[in-house]
């Protein structure tokens, strides 16, 4: 009798975990900032309600012959037992073939991918938005003419986004004219979540959609590696 009492006991936990994984989202945040000739991008995310988190920050961008040379570092784990690991990437001629190659294959591997990102994208929700600009030529008129059609590009940006996922917020942000001097800054943060059910389920209907599952994963891990290390 104790036996069936213990493995009723330990499938009710398993169950009970199993929902409540389910109704966790995972959570996106994104900020990237421009000042001057200074870029920083940070990406954090974080699942199963925080205990599970990644942070990936490039502090450095550089333009380098044809291609885009950066730095980056990454935090990855449980909390309290969190792995760092850092290292400069390339993207150049060389990997944009690459990953269109990649991408090709896995439009050829998995049919209507294109329908199936944006069936996923529906049920990414947005629960923050800003986009905060400081610019000024040296010329008070120029900058007005700016400052105007900095506005209007916002609007645009802030319009094709809500085409793609769910607003649960409203766009802020500004743009502010310099008229004393030559300046530029950018500051545009976002963030994003998921049900790790809706996830679940996108990813169910990846693998039905999936004709060529070796050609896709082989994609995949190409897709997924990114640009190469210097």
């Amino acid at each position: 009798m104790a036996f069936w009492l213990w493995i009723g006991g330990i499938f009710a936990a398993v169950l009970l975990l199993s929902v409540a994984v389910l109704l966790s989202s995972v959570r996106v945040r994104i900020r990237y900032s421009r000042s001057g000739k200074l870029d920083q991008l940070v990406i954090i995310v974080r699942a199963l309600y925080g205990a599970v988190q990644t942070q990936r920050t490039i502090p450095t961008i550089a333009i380098k012959g044809w291609g885009i040379l950066y730095e980056e570092k990454q935090k990855a784990g449980a909390v309290g037992a969190e792995k760092g690991r850092r290292g400069k990437r390339m993207i150049g001629e060389r990997t944009v073939r690459r990953l269109w190659k990649a991408f090709r294959n896995l439009r050829l591997s998995i049919s209507n991918l294109k329908e199936w990102a944006l069936e996923t994208l529906q049920h990414v929700e947005c629960t923050r938005w800003r986009i905060d600009v400081r610019l000024g030529t040296g010329n008070a008129a120029h900058t007005a003419v700016l400052s105007g059609l900095c506005w209007t590009l916002m609007g645009c940006i802030n319009g094709a986004a809500s085409r793609f996922v769910r607003w649960r917020t409203h766009p802020h942000g500004k743009v502010e004219p310099v008229y004393s001097g030559k300046e530029f800054s950018l500051v545009w943060e976002a963030d994003f979540l998921i049900r790790v059910s809706s996830l679940v389920s996108s990813l169910i209907g990846l693998g039905t959609r999936t004709i060529k599952p070796k050609a896709a994963l082989r994609a995949w891990r190409t897709w997924k590696a990114g640009p190469g290390h210097v």
